[in-house]
């Protein structure tokens, strides 16, 4: 029983210096990040641009069975081959050396003009549902979501949707319903989603030179705390 155990453990050991062997110089594979982003080109040459500006070149593509189409959302998880040596720790790189270690598909859309949903028929169409915001931000010209719904049947498929509101909207206060239908859908169970809506057209025109800001205000109907509310406020096309 010894001779074995010294056996095993000598293969373990073999095995922990062989994986080690194994990491790129100065690289830690453990160490990941996650960004939302674009695909750019398509299989199996392609890259991804990050909503901060930065394009991540992937030089180790570990899920290459994953088909991608140009100008697809994703949320990229990635391992940073160069760190960034710029002198400045605000610059941000134009180009990253990058593992690509997974990537999620991310639900992108347009969003609705009040004036498209101005009947009670067009209206409904798009629900009245409950939905919870966890997390709302703007990102490169996405107001990306996270959101909670509850649901039961994981064949239903449900409609978020993002209307703007043209009337109550402002040069500095914009404002956006988040809206969701189950279709019917029993409410059993909390379910998790990610959308992004494409509001470049909206920002087009906002002022936020130095010393101004624009509110970008979102709201959606709580199952549990009624009516609520966020605020972002954009200046100098950062988020605060």
């Amino acid at each position: 029983m010894k001779g074995r155990f010294l056996k095993l453990l000598s293969l373990v050991i073999i095995l922990t210096i062989s994986l080690a062997s194994c990491t790129k110089e100065g690289t830690d594979l453990g160490k990941f990040n996650l960004s939302y982003g674009v695909i750019v080109g398509t299989n199996p040459d392609y890259s991804v641009k990050l909503d901060n500006g930065t394009t991540l070149t992937i030089q180790v593509n570990r899920v290459p069975q994953i088909v991608v189409k140009d100008g697809q959302r994703v949320l990229v998880d990635y391992t940073v081959l160069e760190e960034d040596k710029t002198p400045s720790a605000n610059a941000v790189p134009a180009t990253q050396p990058v593992i690509l270690n997974y990537i999620y598909d991310i639900l992108a859309k347009d969003v609705i003009m009040s004036s498209a949903v101005n009947t009670v028929e067009k209206n409904d169409s798009i629900g009245h549902d409950y939905i919870d915001v966890l997390d709302g931000w703007v990102g490169s010209k996405y107001l990306n979501i996270h959101f909670e719904v509850l649901r039961e049947n994981p064949v239903t498929k449900h409609m978020i949707s993002l209307v703007y509101d043209e009337v109550r909207s402002t040069a500095t206060d914009k404002y956006f319903t988040l809206r969701h239908n189950a279709f019917g859908d029993r409410r059993a169970y909390n379910s998790f989603g990610r959308v992004s809506f494409n509001i470049e057209d909206i920002l087009s025109n906002v002022d936020i030179s130095e010393g101004r800001k624009v509110n970008i205000h979102l709201e959606w109907k709580s199952d549990f705390y009624g009516n609520q509310s966020k605020t972002i406020v954009l200046s100098n096309w950062f988020c605060d």
